[in-house]
């Protein structure tokens, strides 16, 4: 398997095109030897046929004024001269347009038994007497009154209005004929241009598909397997081909698992875990279409793991504490009106502790703004040292910080708070005569409002500063 893996149509080699000729060739070929036979079997004969029916009729009919006059009461010399006239006229009629005679020759033969005349005295032969290619008609001559066969009359037709009509049909026939191996030519022609276009246009798609930077896979309808994939797609999920020339890979296989966006979906942001248990976030979209007849999906990828992760340093300053690294008062309050609302639904304890930090000001101005900032930073280690996994410590306000404690009543709550007080009364400074404690007042949720929640704590930790200070209240 070559590392190019989307399979396009190659440009047109030479034996290809030899054989597209070849067919095209044999089709006008074809075309050609069936003309040619219609013509010889069907269409010349039935000319043929046809002009010496026509010959035959036109013969017929001039025949009739010629038995008119054999079955007349006329004398021998009289009746000669009108046989003579009649044959002439008959051999007169010619074609207006070309001044040819429709008939060359006649021959007349009478019974002159029947006739009553002097045998061999009305024995006519005018015209041509000699013609290889004539039509001849042999028309049988019967008396007007008693129908009896008294001669008969042997016409030599023109052949040349049939050969004018042979010539006419087969140059239209040359004609047809050169027309359809000129539309054959035309359309092997186009034929191979448009096949052309087509491979030039796939390997074009190819190289689209190849260059690709980001990852791009043609899966089939209802198929886990990868039919196609670019080097992009190779390298991002690691993907590799088995036995039946599919592409596959652990991360691929999640990913398919964990459901693809169709059609009608706009695309999703969807996890990617590497082998090595790095999760990825990549934007996934597809497109439907027909690859070798068959229903599949153009499956891309845009990797947005690093977009991802800038919008959740985003959202974590947006409710983070830059300093200490806790929830800021935003988040505070916002998470307490959801613990207020599953209270006020459940009905289970909440409490809340607001510490403040003694004499802050004077670790201040004594020791400088740096250390005041360790001492903040050494609260929120202890804070949440000292809280449960439930509990959700943030900075209040300045050295105020505000413990969230749900399903723990005044009393447990209490026991946290001393706890966090004790610890934090017992550390050590790198300042030697550095001391730090803190205040701070538990209250338990009793159907207040939010802001009545709050003050009570804060009352008591008023009650706890106007107390001595470092107690829980």
């Amino acid at each position: 398997m070559t590392e190019t893996t989307f399979a396009a149509t190659r440009p047109l080699s030479p034996r290809f095109e030899r054989n597209l000729a070849l067919i095209f060739g044999l089709l006008g070929l074809i075309l050609t030897i069936l003309i040619g036979l219609h013509w010889s079997l069907v269409l010349e004969p039935t000319l043929r046929s046809e002009a010496e029916s026509r010959s035959s009729a036109l013969a017929q009919a001039q025949a009739q004024g010629i038995e008119k006059l054999l079955g007349g009461d006329v004398a021998l010399d009289r009746l000669q001269i009108e046989l003579q006239t009649a044959l002439d006229a008959i051999l007169l009629l010619k074609d207006r347009s070309t001044g040819a005679p429709f008939i060359r020759g006649i021959k007349l033969i009478v019974d002159y038994d029947l006739i009553g005349v002097p045998s061999g005295s009305l024995d006519v032969a005018l015209g041509e007497d000699k013609c290889a290619d004539c039509f001849v008609a042999q028309i049988p001559l019967y008396h007007p009154r008693n129908h009896q066969l008294v001669g008969i009359a042997t016409c030599y037709s023109s052949p040349q209005f049939l050969e004018q009509l042979v010539r006419d049909v087969r140059i239209k026939l040359l004609w047809l004929g050169g027309t359809i191996l000129g539309l054959i030519g035309f359309a092997w022609w186009e034929s191979n241009r448009l096949l052309r276009r087509l491979g030039e246009s796939e390997s074009n798609l190819r190289n689209i598909f190849e260059a690709a930077p980001f990852p791009m896979m043609l899966i089939e309808a209802d198929q886990g397997g990868l039919r196609q994939i670019n080097r992009a797609a190779k390298a991002y999920l690691a993907l590799s081909e088995d036995q039946n020339g599919r592409f596959s890979s652990e991360s691929w296989r999640a990913l398919h698992a964990s459901g693809l966006p169709n059609q009608e979906e706009e695309p999703r942001e969807m996890p990617i875990l590497d082998v090595d248990g790095t999760l990825r976030w990549a934007l996934v979209s597809t497109i439907p279409l027909r690859f070798s007849g068959a229903p599949s999906r153009l499956i891309s990828l845009v990797d947005v793991s690093d977009m991802k992760k800038i919008q959740d340093e985003l959202r974590a300053a947006s409710f983070t504490d830059s300093l200490t690294g806790l929830y800021n008062r935003r988040y505070l309050f916002s998470r307490l009106i959801s613990e207020i609302d599953l209270v006020n639904r459940y009905g289970h304890p909440l409490s809340v502790i607001l510490f403040d930090l003694d004499h802050f000001k004077s670790i201040n101005d004594t020791y400088g703004h740096g250390v005041g900032d360790e001492v903040l930073i050494q609260i929120a280690v202890v804070l949440r040292a000292c809280i449960r996994e439930v509990d959700v410590a943030g900075r209040y306000g300045g050295e105020e910080f505000l413990v969230i404690l749900p399903h723990a009543d005044a009393a447990k709550a209490k026991d946290i708070a001393e706890r966090i007080r004790i610890t934090l009364k017992t550390l050590k400074w790198p300042q030697p005569r550095l001391r730090v404690t803190v205040s701070a007042g538990v209250q338990e949720y009793s159907v207040e409002s939010l802001d009545e929640f709050v003050e009570a704590a804060d009352r008591k930790l008023y009650q706890a500063k106007e107390g001595g200070r470092d107690r829980v209240v």
